[in-house]
């Protein structure tokens, strides 16, 4: 399902004919500071965000285990089940 919206995004925005009148064409410009200030802030904490959390993305083998404790002993029993049961 996901492969076949995929294709027809593809088809509508690369091999269909634009749909706009030139009008509309002439008019498109980029967007103001409005819109770039905000995703940049956005893109500046995904950033960060990545950084930061990126021993508990890694699971087994990071530093993240250590510090949490036993608590996490679960997480690192669920790497190993067999593909099957996940």
């Amino acid at each position: 399902m996901t492969a076949f919206y995929s294709m027809r995004l593809l088809h509508a925005a690369f091999i269909t004919t634009p749909q706009g009148t030139k009008k509309v064409f002439e008019s498109a410009h980029e967007p103001g500071v409005a819109m770039t200030l905000p995703l940049l802030i956005l893109s500046i904490a995904s950033i960060y965000i990545g950084y930061v959390m990126k021993d508990v993305m890694i699971g087994v083998g990071s530093p993240y285990l250590e510090f949490v404790g036993k608590e996490a002993h679960h997480a690192m029993e669920s790497e190993f089940i067999p593909t099957l049961v996940k």
